[in-house]
C-alpha cells in the first residue's frame, strides 16, 4: 500500500555525475529526493531546480524485475510491463492527453546514464491524500474523466507501447496461463491463493473474453493524483498503466472509494458512457 504523503528532504551531498550530464549547462540549485513513504517503491524521482527552470526526474530503482517487486513481476507476466522502460511514458502520457481527461506532465527530456531518466514537467499542486476530500462536483468530474480514458477503445491485452500483445479472443486463456505462473513464482506457499485459483480458471473459463481494452491504471489510488484548491491538478504516476478490459478500473477503485465517491464517479462516468457490468466480480459497490 502506498503512504498517504510524499516526504520532500533535500539531498545532503552534491549533485551527482548523473544529474551533471542531465542538465550539463545549467546550474543546479538543488536537488531534492520525493520519497513515496515506503521502501519497496518502484520509482526513484526528484525536484530539480536550476538557475533556468525546476523540473521532476524519474527513474526506475527496480534493477531487476523478476526478483525485486511481485506486484510489478506480475504486470510483467501478465502485461509486458517493464517499469525499468521509462521512456515509454513519454507516449503513453501523450496519448492520456490527447484524450482531454486528466492532466498529465509533459516528458521534456530523455536520458540514457546506465539506466533511463525522464526530466518531466512539474505540476502545480501537493499529493491527494483521499478521495473523501473532494467535492462533489470533483468527483463526478473524475468519474467522466475515467469514462473519456475508457472510451478510447483498443482490440489487444498488454502493455501501451505495443511491444507485448494479446488477441482479445485469447484474453482469458492468456489470464488463466498467467495466474498460473504467478502464483507458481510468487505465492507458492500461500494455500489461500493456490486453493483459488482452480476457481478463478472456472470462472474465465465460463466468461465471454473482454470486448475491447483500454488504458487501465491498476495501482490507482490517491497519492497518484496532485490537487490544488480541492482541485484534481495532474496524475503523475503512470508507469502501470496497461491495455486491459476497463472492468479492472472498477475493481481497483473499489478498495479507494466509500459509498458517496462510488455513487458521485458513477454519475459522472455514466455522462460520457454506460457502466460496466460487474455482477460477475462480488462485492462490488457500483
Amino acid at each position: 500500500m502506498k503512504a498517504n504523503k510524499i516526504h520532500m528532504t533535500t539531498i545532503k551531498y552534491s549533485p551527482s555525475d548523473y544529474f551533471q550530464e542531465i542538465f550539463p549547462s545549467e546550474k543546479i540549485i538543488y536537488i531534492r529526493e520525493l520519497s513515496p513513504g515506503y521502501d519497496d517503491h518502484a520509482s526513484d524521482v526528484w525536484r530539480v531546480k536550476t538557475e533556468k527552470r525546476e523540473v521532476i526526474v524519474r527513474a526506475s530503482g527496480i534493477k531487476n524485475v523478476k526478483c525485486e517487486s511481485a506486484f510489478f513481476r506480475s504486470l510483467n507476466i501478465l502485461f509486458g510491463i517493464d517499469p525499468r522502460n521509462v521512456f515509454a511514458m513519454a507516449d503513453i502520457n501523450n496519448i492520456l492527453t490527447s484524450l482531454n481527461a486528466f492532466t498529465y506532465p509533459k516528458i521534456l527530456e530523455k536520458h540514457k546514464i546506465e539506466r533511463e531518466y525522464a526530466v518531466v514537467e512539474l505540476l502545480q499542486g501537493t499529493v491527494l491524500d483521499s478521495f473523501k476530500g473532494l467535492s462533489d462536483d470533483e468527483l463526478r468530474k473524475f468519474g467522466c474523466n475515467l469514462a473519456k480514458i475508457h472510451n478510447y477503445k483498443l482490440n489487444y491485452w498488454g502493455n501501451p507501447s505495443g511491444t507485448f500483445k494479446i488477441g482479445m479472443e485469447q484474453a482469458n486463456n492468456h489470464m488463466i496461463q498467467s495466474m498460473r505462473e504467478i502464483v507458481n513464482e510468487l505465492y507458492f506457499d500461500n494455500c489461500k491463493i493456490k486453493n483459488y485459483l482452480p476457481k478463478m480458471e472456472r470462472i474465465l473459463n465460463d466468461i465471454a473474453p473482454p470486448e475491447y481494452s483500454t488504458f487501465v491504471l491498476v495501482d490507482i489510488d490517491p497519492t497518484q493524483f496532485l490537487v490544488d484548491n480541492g482541485m484534481i491538478t495532474g496524475l503523475v504516476d503512470t508507469e502501470a498503466y496497461v491495455i486491459a478490459p476497463r472492468e479492472l478500473d472498477f475493481i481497483a477503485l473499489e478498495y479507494v472509494f466509500d459509498r458517496r465517491a462510488a455513487d458521485l464517479v458513477s454519475e459522472g462516468y455514466k455522462t460520457v458512457l454506460t457502466l460496466p457490468d460487474l455482477t460477475i466480480v462480488p462485492g462490488q459497490i457500483f
